[in-house]
């Protein structure tokens, strides 16, 4: 026997804390949760599984659009087609309520709408008997615990329980109690990080398959729990349409400025439709004008041009391992002026008046050694300050 258990899909919810998402990315975020379901349904079609469970919150709220409720009941004939039962519970997000669907759910779907338990049976096309125990919020929260209205296993069918909830006020329980009604397996649905709470019997929260948004990373997608020989084995299957991720890139090898879009590229290669977090690190070569592109913005906008189109780099930060430089609110061109000032013989040779009268330092001190002495020092200034065209206006109202 082999069943998917999937739950949050939250068809309808949109991508968060993006701003400026490239024309070429867009189509990528409009597709992601259709093509989600799609290949939720592909994998159970290609995996042969005797039946499919959805543990609340498929949808994103208690009145999907009518445009998410026809390509879902789409989605669920192809199941129908191949033979595929598909148990379905509602969620504090998506709360049963029936005047709010426009479209017939096909016959292999088996809802679960009230909020007291009931238990399904039915028995897979090998011939195995299963019974299924679940609820449905009606409402957006369910403060009281419903595990005791949940039966003690009782005979010799699979015995599944699922479950969306897990603390207050969304239908608290514990595990402890979970695993004292003897189930084989308890399909939750809930917190969105996948979470294996027991392996025996197994007690798991798959997540939610599809991120949309930054914290939502750590992505397991589908459960997929096969029954043989006595044994329970549950695998993770990804179903995610767009990944999101975080990448370190080393400028370590970067000497100019040209060459830092080269490190990217080489660096940053995804296939997947990807939202982007790319973290600089090690770029003290190209000092602080690298802080000030990664700050204002402007490098982000230049690096996603040379991305492919896949790509939407949505983060640029920068690992500084840079002292923060002193604002001089003087122009460069002053500093540059008063060097050259120094570098006349009269200017330099009064500031070092105590030095050349010393007959062991005077033959050192060489027009030469006073270039040198110059340059150094510009060099110096150049690098620990920034001056006023080096930053941005508002600052140096400050």
């Amino acid at each position: 026997m082999k069943f998917l258990h999937a739950a949050d899909l939250h068809l309808d919810r949109s991508f968060e804390g993006l701003i400026d998402v490239a024309d070429s990315f867009q189509p990528y975020l409009l597709q992601a949760n259709q093509q989600m379901l799609t290949n939720l349904v592909d994998t159970a079609i290609q995996e042969t599984v005797d039946f499919v469970l959805l543990a609340g919150d498929t949808f994103h709220q208690n009145r999907p659009t009518l445009k998410t409720q026809r390509y879902f009941f789409s989605e669920m004939e192809r199941l129908h087609q191949a033979g595929i039962p598909v148990f379905m519970n509602f969620g504090n997000h998506d709360y049963y309520q029936a005047e709010r669907y426009w479209f017939t759910f096909p016959d292999n779907v088996v809802l679960f709408t009230k909020e007291t338990v009931e238990t399904k049976r039915f028995t897979t096309r090998t011939g195995e008997a299963v019974a299924i125990s679940s609820f449905s919020f009606q409402h957006p929260t369910i403060e009281q615990e419903l595990l005791p209205q949940f039966p003690v296993k009782s005979s010799e069918a699979f015995h599944i329980g699922m479950y969306h909830g897990g603390q207050m006020p969304y239908a608290p329980f514990t595990v402890a109690k979970l695993i004292e009604k003897g189930y084989d397996y308890w399909a939750l649905g809930h917190i969105h990080v996948p979470q294996i709470l027991s392996e025996q019997p197994w007690i798991v929260y798959p997540g939610t398959p599809q991120g949309h948004t930054q914290k939502e990373t750590q992505l397991s997608g589908v459960q997929l729990v096969e029954k043989r020989d006595g044994l329970v084995k549950v695998r993770s299957i990804p179903i995610a349409e767009v990944q999101w991720k975080k990448q370190q890139v080393s400028l370590a090898r970067v000497r100019n400025n040209p060459q830092l879009f080269q490190a990217v590229r080489e660096q940053v290669q995804f296939s997947q439709p990807t939202l982007l977090q790319i973290e600089l690190t090690d770029g003290e070569a190209l000092g602080s004008e690298l802080r000030y592109q990664v700050t204002s913005g402007e490098l982000r906008m230049v690096l996603q041009e040379e991305l492919p189109e896949q790509i939407f780099l949505w983060q640029l930060t920068l690992t500084d391992t840079l002292e923060e430089q002193p604002y001089l609110a003087v122009d460069e061109a002053l500093v540059k002026q008063l060097l050259t000032t120094y570098e006349e013989p009269q200017v330099f040779q009064e500031l070092l008046q105590e030095l050349d009268q010393n007959p062991i330092i005077h033959p050192l001190l060489t027009q030469q050694f006073k270039q040198e002495v110059i340059e150094e020092l510009g060099q110096t200034l150049k690098e620990s300050y920034r001056f006023r065209k080096s930053v941005p206006s508002d600052e140096t109202n400050n």
